[in-house]
């Protein structure tokens, strides 16, 4: 008797194109409706503006309504922040040792209930401490 060998039944290829483009598109989509940025401080109501562009929340230093500064939700002082925030700049390889850094621009977000004199104040610390610049987020009225 002779033995012939059974082919066995091809399986079909799995299409995984479809599936790759499926999470790729989800992807994009998340990374356009998330935000990467930190949360804004609980603690600090932002003062509200009509004229300003809308922009995400920054990755600011906040000053509550007492004058407080916080960043990332660690009370700081200008000169601790700017210190900290030289040193991080370094380690990120934006400059290399021995350069001279440019000036850093600050962001700070103020408690609407602050002061002027005192926000005043607080951005001449800024300045004192080496601030390039220094720009107050504000909230769009109506958000």
């Amino acid at each position: 008797m002779i033995r012939m060998a059974h082919s066995r039944p091809k399986r079909p290829q799995e299409n995984t194109l479809s599936l790759i483009n499926i999470v790729f598109l989800m992807l994009i989509f998340f990374l356009i409706a998330g935000q990467l940025s930190p949360p804004v401080d609980p603690e600090v109501s932002l003062a509200e503006t009509t004229g300003a562009p809308p922009l995400p929340p920054p990755d600011a230093l906040f000053a509550d309504a007492e004058g407080v500064l916080r960043y990332r939700g660690q009370a700081t002082s200008a000169e601790a922040f700017m210190t900290d925030h030289a040193r991080g700049r370094e380690t990120a390889g934006e400059r290399e040792p021995g350069d001279v850094p440019p000036l850093p621009a600050i962001r700070l977000a103020a408690d609407r209930a602050l002061p002027a004199v005192r926000l005043l104040t607080l951005v001449d610390a800024l300045y004192a401490a080496g601030a390039g610049s220094v720009s107050v987020v504000t909230m769009r009225a109506g958000s």
